[in-house]
């Protein structure tokens, strides 16, 4: 199976889109949390940020420069910033050795970035930090301040979490919704070949129901009941349409015998024979139609699945052009075979050789005197064979008309014909699962194309 096709099942969509907000869920939560963490943290930096700076400025001048050495000891984990400076800037005490630049002096806490330490490491890098800068009573300078690296290692693990949570969420949603669309997938896919086989003519078929009664199932049930009563309804119009034909041909045979009788009592050719004559060909052209009839409701019933084997398109080309061959010289007419491969198919070869007769027929039929009927054999994604002769054509309208009994095309005029073999070569054709387009032919005529590969069938084992 293909991904497109697990992407196709809306098991697999849904799995993913709720996926998809789960984890936009994950990081509204993660994100909320890390912000409400970073404000409080920020806060509580800040009010101990301002409570030194006023514990400062209430102390005596002389005795600040050693409470900040004091305060700088007890920092063990050093993460307090301190500095004391002149009235002209100079550094008095404290680890941040020169008054920041882009620190304000307005007694508000600000970020800071671009402070240096009493003992700053090789590089000058220094971590974030948050310091407010007030001046004195006394004149001098004060920074105070704290460094944020915990905010910005919370920030880290938050978005490490993030990227890991979101790959994790992603995977999982991804294999649940491959493990999920598996079962409506082969479902899907038994449902479909079901109604392939329905298509193809076996109305006997009913798609499968389980016993979890859900959506599909119902859907089953209700097609299948309706397939119950169109196969119902077609086998009883097929039963009634050929006890008709079977009925109507015996008194037919019947008649052709007596008035064949009577052509024989009547002797030498005369006024009344030529009648007798006419009405034995009329009855002959009746018997051919109902033994048509009866032919295309053998094949589309599907009875002669059981005679499909392999075989080579070009051997039965070869029998038919032998057979048709001498009929097209005999008008006037040439009859072509161009056979590039050997198109060996999965078919009845008994069928095969009656369509393309019934096309062949037709080619020679319509191409006028000197005309020429072409058999051409490729392979085109598959053995393709075009029938083309040089006739009148078949104007676009009617190509799909002229499938159906006895309808006759504009152009076929007063050709002899019952327009029944079309039909024929289309439940030939439909039985084999393959296709027949009708087109128009590059010189003139109609081009029959017949795509010989798309079987629905295979041979039997032996």
């Amino acid at each position: 199976m293909r991904i497109a096709e697990y992407w196709r099942t809306t098991t697999f969509r849904l799995v993913l889109l709720y996926g998809a907000v789960f984890l936009a869920a994950v990081v509204s939560l993660l994100g909320l949390i890390y912000w409400r963490t970073a404000g409080y943290m920020t806060g509580q930096i800040d009010l101990i940020i301002r409570s030194e700076t006023r514990q400062f400025a209430a102390g005596s001048p002389e005795k600040l420069p050693e409470v900040l050495d004091t305060y700088q000891a007890r920092d063990a984990r050093h993460v307090n910033l301190y500095g004391l400076y002149s009235r002209d800037g100079r550094w008095i005490n404290g680890n941040v050795t020169q008054l920041p630049p882009s620190l304000a002096v307005d007694g508000q806490v600000h970020p800071l970035d671009d402070y240096r330490l009493l003992k700053a490491p090789a590089d000058d890098l220094v971590p974030p930090a948050r310091a407010m800068a007030v001046i004195l009573p006394w004149g001098e300078t004060l920074v105070v301040g704290r460094d944020v690296t915990q905010l910005f290692a919370i920030r880290r693990i938050i978005l490490y979490a993030l990227l890991e949570g979101g790959i994790a969420i992603t995977l999982l949603g991804l294999g649940l919704g491959f493990a999920l669309s598996l079962r409506p997938l082969r479902r899907a896919q038994a449902i479909r070949l079901a109604c392939e086989r329905v298509v193809a003519g076996q109305l006997d078929t009913r798609l499968p129901v389980t016993r979890r009664r859900d959506e599909l199932d119902y859907i089953a049930v209700t097609v299948n009941t309706m397939l119950e009563k169109i196969e119902r309804l077609l086998t009883e119009v097929k039963s009634v349409c050929d006890n008709i034909a079977h009925d109507l041909r015996t008194p037919m045979t019947r008649l052709r015998a007596r008035l064949y009788r009577l052509q024989q009592e009547s002797g030498k050719a005369g006024r009344k024979t030529v009648k007798i004559d006419e009405l034995i060909e009329d009855t002959d052209a009746v018997l051919r139609r109902f033994k048509a009839l009866l032919r295309i409701s053998e094949i589309e019933h599907g009875l002669r699945h059981q005679a499909f084997d392999r075989v080579r398109v070009r051997d039965i080309l070869t029998q038919v052009v032998e057979l048709y061959a001498p009929l097209a010289e005999d008008q006037g007419k040439h009859l072509v075979l161009k056979a590039d491969i050997a198109g060996e198919i999965v078919a009845d070869p008994e069928l095969m050789f009656e369509a393309i007769s019934n096309l062949v027929d037709n080619a020679v039929k319509f191409s006028p005197p000197g005309g020429t009927a072409t058999l051409s054999l490729f392979e085109e994604g598959g053995p393709c064979l075009d029938i083309t002769d040089q006739g009148p054509g078949i104007a676009e309208s009617e190509r799909a008309a002229v499938l159906q009994p006895f309808y006759r095309g504009e152009q076929a005029g007063h050709t002899e014909g019952s327009g029944l073999g079309l039909s024929i070569v289309s439940a030939i054709v439909r039985l084999h699962g393959f296709k027949m387009r009708l087109e128009g032919a590059p010189a003139g005529g109609t081009c029959v194309r017949l795509l010989l590969y798309s079987q629905a069938f295979a041979p039997k084992a032996a």
